[in-house]
């Protein structure tokens, strides 16, 4: 296929992450508005962040073998659509108890989800014969932006939080009609026992750093809004600056990181993109005022924008393992920081405070610089 042929599919695939994003975008802007309507502390705000988390990673296995067997085409449409429907379900819970299962049935939609759309991604970025993953990834945060701006925009407007939640799932749904049209299929299917494999391999070090990237992501997307509000002395409504300038930030730099990674490299640009994210965490803990935290946590949307893209990517065209497992592997610890982020970034400052606790976040994001090389010298995908 010719690569005018592939542009309904590449257009399909970006309008799924698209639609992903938006609902992650919301999600983050509501939990402000959770924690309030519930009176949930810190600390019991986090069972809802673990649970949204443990429901991808729990299921890891059967969406592993599910992709493999079924095809990321028909899972990718199915995991959608549910995940629209699921992202209504923490807006109705009226206690801690609901609020912890809904959020529990959600995060398992996202997690088939992302495992899904990334598999397609890769199967869509092997027919069209050179690296646009980190596009994908660009559309997911250009969602992320857009849900957390149209949250902000009806908190403002005193939307409450179903109505809002009601707007958010049907606009996901209708864009995700015609992408199911166009979203491209693949031939492979994995045989007995290939649907997943805990990572090994070539695939362990490019694991361990999609971890560390996804618990600093994690934090930010689910504390920087209850951070500028109660450490930084933001109103409810500038809380989500936080969250809208990291993926302000992150869908800029995806939408050049194609070119980026050609011309740095992949070693080069994830050591970058730890060294701007540590100090871009380093200046929201220093300066905790609403304008330096926010340019802080813009930097580390910079620093990340291209370290999942990447690692995604490569484990998706590894030569041992088909694209399913090669990005079920790296999904499994990805979403293991995922699970283990927010929670302890909550837990944490409850003990300490949610300001010291990003320090802990500063130290992954240095592991990631030093993993970097060691990590991508063991892959054999070259990016054109």
């Amino acid at each position: 296929m010719t690569r005018h042929d592939l542009l309904p599919a590449r257009l399909a695939a970006s309008a799924v992450f698209f639609g992903n994003g938006f609902g992650i975008g919301t999600w983050a802007a509501q939990l402000p508005r959770f924690k309030a309507s519930l009176g949930l502390s810190d600390g019991e705000l986090s069972l809802g962040l673990l649970a949204f988390s443990l429901g991808a990673v729990a299921l890891m296995p059967v969406i592993g073998w599910a992709v493999a067997v079924v095809g990321s085409r028909t899972m990718t449409i199915v995991a959608a659509f549910s995940f629209a429907a699921a992202l209504l379900l923490p807006g109705l819970a009226p206690n801690l108890s609901l609020f912890v299962a809904a959020a529990l049935v959600a995060g398992a939609c996202n997690g088939t989800m992302d495992i899904a759309m990334n598999t397609n991604a890769t199967v869509v970025e092997k027919a069209w014969g050179s690296a646009i993953m980190s596009s994908f990834h660009a559309f997911f945060s250009l969602g992320g932006l857009a849900g957390a701006g149209v949250s902000g925009l009806l908190i403002a407007l005193e939307v409450g939080i179903v109505p809002t939640l009601v707007v958010s799932c049907l606009g996901m749904s209708l864009l995700f009609l015609p992408a199911a049209v166009w979203t491209l299929g693949e031939k492979e299917r994995a045989g007995e026992g290939h649907g997943f494999a805990w990572p090994r391999g070539s695939v362990v070090l490019l694991a361990v750093l999609a971890m560390f990237c996804f618990i600093v992501e994690g934090a930010i997307v689910d504390w920087s809004a209850i951070y500028l509000q109660t450490v930084a002395g933001a109103s409810l409504e500038a809380a989500v600056t936080g969250f809208a300038a990291f993926s302000l930030t992150m869908t800029v730099c995806r939408f050049m990181g194609d070119f980026v990674v050609r011309h740095l490299g992949r070693v080069r640009t994830l050591q970058l993109g730890g060294l701007l994210s540590a100090f871009g965490l380093a200046l929201a803990m220093l300066l905790p005022h609403p304008l330096p935290a926010s340019i802080g946590f813009a930097l580390v949307g910079v620093g990340l924008a291209n370290a999942v893209p990447v690692l995604f990517s490569t484990a998706g065209q590894m030569k041992d393992f088909p694209p399913s497992v090669g990005v079920a592997m790296v999904a499994t610890l990805g979403y293991g920081g995922l699970l283990l982020g927010p929670p302890l970034i909550g837990l944490g400052g409850e003990i300490l405070s949610l300001r010291a606790m990003l320090g802990l976040l500063i130290g992954f994001a240095l592991i990631i610089i030093i993993l970097s090389q060691r990590a991508l010298q063991r892959s054999t995908v070259q990016f054109s």
